[in-house]
């Protein structure tokens, strides 16, 4: 457990910069996403208001398909981070993957945004019930895995700039650790998700 631990706090410290990039990127979507959701048009605003009452109706009386909505979870953020995964063992995927993380974190503020705005006071409970767990173990997880692809990525261009050769058994064998740590992280929380956010919420509807 101890050498677990030291590993982790060594991969912390050195990753330190790398972390401390995209937990800003992650405020930074959040912020823009939820400055989107003000800014759309009325009609629009109109339309995501219907969708959300809609869900949140559904949660209330119980309509939801959980086996549906696991397995819509699962394969979205799962090809979600074996894209990133893939892109990682290329140049030209560093910017795409920092879009698609980026991405991620802007359509949080926006879902953030519109439960405030259409729900008020209620909006920041729904939201941080929404949040938490599932949400910090997603962006746990693509964090970790961003980390490891960004790094890869430019491992790949410092090789090619220095003409230098890379130990690939060693680099894949850890990156599929990563791959698999991650899978695991966003496997509990489309689990947290599907079965204990809507019961949160549930709560928060009937108060």
């Amino acid at each position: 457990m101890e050498k677990i631990l030291d590993k982790l706090k060594s991969s912390i410290s050195n990753n330190k910069r790398m972390i401390i990039f995209f937990s800003i990127l992650i405020i930074i979507g959040i912020i823009v996403g939820s400055f989107f959701s003000v800014t759309i048009n009325s009609n629009d605003k109109t339309l995501v208001g219907s969708y959300l009452d809609t869900f949140l109706a559904s949660i209330k009386d119980g309509n939801i398909n959980y086996t549906s909505t696991l397995i819509n979870a699962l394969v979205t953020n799962t090809a979600f981070i074996f894209i990133i995964w893939l892109l990682g063992f290329s140049i030209i995927g560093l910017p795409i993957t920092l879009f698609m993380f980026f991405s991620k974190a802007f359509s949080l503020g926006f879902s953030i945004g519109s439960l405030m705005i259409n729900y008020k006071f209620s909006g920041i409970c729904y939201s941080f019930f929404y949040i938490i767990p599932c949400q910090i173990l997603y962006f746990l997880g693509f964090s970790i895995l961003m980390i490891y692809s960004v790094t890869l990525s430019m491992k790949f261009l410092s090789a090619i700039i220095k003409k230098k050769t890379l130990d690939f058994k060693y680099i894949i064998n850890r990156y599929l650790l990563i791959l698999f740590i991650t899978v695991i992280i966003i496997v509990i929380s489309s689990l947290l998700e599907t079965f204990v956010m809507p019961l949160l919420m549930k709560i928060v509807t009937f108060i």
